[in-house]
């Protein structure tokens, strides 16, 4: 089932710009409360909203289960191994949980909702996914060996949404897993009990000390240039673009690099 894209009260997929919407859908005969900022729909970018989590203010409550517990949610793999946990991963900031997985394993959606993105980062996220959900979280899925659905597909909690990979910048088979409120990652063990595969609570409570990491996160970060150096092998070692660490130097991709010079890599 895919969202329809005429109807103006509803979600509209495929653009960048603000819609019209109403405070709830109807989904599958079931009336689901949209968060406000449901109102940008970009198929484009994981966080399209421009909202600081840094500055957030509130305390709000998201329901994780609606009416069933046992069916409202599913975890995205049958095991939860995590690998790699979210927060600080030596020079850059790891925005969700790495878990363990087989090549071809089934990835399934943690909860109901709409896809807003399904493409393929070759430096990045490899092939992912990522969902809207009504409760106004978004979950991300990312180095997929392949994807199973496109973006206004409407998948229900424990709909296989792809196959388990290493596709992108990854060492080897594992799910990168997000969850995202107004676009800023949440540690994703605050929802998910994974050694008991169980939800932590039936209702999710978001304030500023969810987003208390991000002081840590967006601190400027440096490399030292050493013998042998090079721009291509600095950008490979940090995941970055080459324009990009010569926008944040003031360099050019024919600057002469010097041992012990400082490169801004954040």
């Amino acid at each position: 089932m895919t969202a329809a894209k005429e109807d103006s009260n509803q979600l509209v997929l495929f653009y960048n710009t603000p819609v019209e919407v109403s405070e709830q859908l109807y989904i599958d005969s079931v009336w689901v409360t949209i968060r406000e900022y449901y109102s940008l729909w970009s198929a484009n970018k994981i966080n399209p909203y421009e909202l600081d989590g840094e500055k957030f203010a509130d305390t709000v409550r998201l329901p994780l289960v609606y009416k069933n517990p046992e069916l409202d949610w599913c975890m995205p793999l049958e095991k939860m191994e995590v690998t790699s946990p979210f927060g600080l991963r030596r020079w850059k900031w790891h925005y969700g949980d790495d878990l363990r997985l087989n090549v071809g394993d089934s990835v399934r959606s943690a909860f109901d909702g709409i896809v807003r993105l399904a493409r393929y980062d070759r430096y990045g996220y490899g092939h992912y996914i990522l969902v809207r959900h009504y409760n106004g979280l978004e979950t991300l899925y990312g180095h997929l060996s392949k994807r199973l659905v496109e973006p206004g597909d409407i998948l229900k909690a424990g709909d296989v949404l792809g196959l388990g990979g290493s596709t992108g910048r990854s060492t080897g088979p594992h799910l990168h897993f997000e969850a995202r409120y107004q676009g800023n990652a949440i540690t994703p063990s605050e929802i998910f009990d994974f050694e008991s595969l169980s939800l932590r609570s039936e209702e999710l409570e978001i304030n500023a000390s969810t987003f208390s990491y991000l002081t840590e996160a967006r601190k400027i970060r440096f490399h030292r240039v050493r013998s042998g150096d090079t721009l291509s092998g600095i950008s490979y070692r940090y995941g970055i673009s080459i324009s990009k660490i010569c926008r944040l130097n003031g360099i050019s991709r024919n600057s002469i690099l010097r041992i012990g010079q400082r490169l801004r890599i954040t």
